[in-house]
């Protein structure tokens, strides 16, 4: 199902029109028929107040499949580096320059807080039962690769800018910013299969290494 043809779906589950949604959305109705109808996607911000008003997950109705992921080039694992930022799993924070490109120095990539009520980082070299165990809230990860990490930088940097003009367009653009949205999104999507092409091979030795905190261990 496309994302009109699932939002239509959920929209009928719960008996409301579409101008009901569009008032509970606060975006207009016209919008609404559209994006229904295949006409207009909606950007992320418009998709979460619809997923909200139907009382389903922003997930089951963005159409991304990752049941076909691999993790065996560089290629492979910017891809997963991307959906894991994407869906919020991976939260990425740093000073920028004047370009919007993070600082390599102050790049920080961490867990989501809320994942830290269901997981959490075992730090063992053998299968002993009284491994010691760590928060992910305290964990940072870092990216060791040189070419990894400039990959990385040059997503986020588009991605940066994407989701900026997204919020600095509202949740009814006008036609000139539907153009420019839509000129951003081409060029981000180009810009993300140039950076999943890359054939080397993934070196076990040289990938992600994970970061302890020191405030975890003043504060136990």
């Amino acid at each position: 199902m496309t994302v009109g043809e699932k939002i239509k779906y959920c929209r009928e589950q719960i008996g409301i029109t579409q101008g009901k949604l569009a008032e509970l959305t606060g975006i207009h109705p016209v919008s609404i028929r559209k994006y229904e109808t295949n006409k207009m996607q909606p950007q992320p911000p418009q998709l979460e107040k619809i997923a909200a008003a139907l009382g389903v997950s922003y997930n089951a109705l963005n159409n991304i499949d990752n049941a076909g992921m691999r993790l065996e080039t560089v290629g492979d694992l910017m891809g997963v580096l991307m959906v894991l930022c994407n869906s919020g799993i991976l939260q990425v924070s740093g000073e920028r320059d004047k370009e919007g490109l993070l600082r390599k120095d102050t790049l920080s990539i961490s867990f989501n807080p809320l994942l830290s009520d269901y997981f959490e980082f075992v730090h063992t070299k053998t299968k002993e039962k009284n491994a010691d165990t760590f928060p992910l809230n305290h964990l940072l990860l870092q990216i060791k690769n040189p070419l990894v990490l400039d990959n990385f930088l040059a997503w986020e940097k588009i991605h940066f800018l994407y989701h900026n003009s997204i919020q600095a367009a509202g949740d009814n653009p006008n036609k000139a910013e539907q153009k420019i949205l839509q000129e951003i999104a081409e060029r981000k999507e180009k810009i993300e299969l140039i950076l999943q092409k890359s054939p080397e091979m993934l070196d076990k030795s040289d990938g992600l290494a994970v970061k302890i905190l020191p405030d975890y261990f003043s504060s136990k």
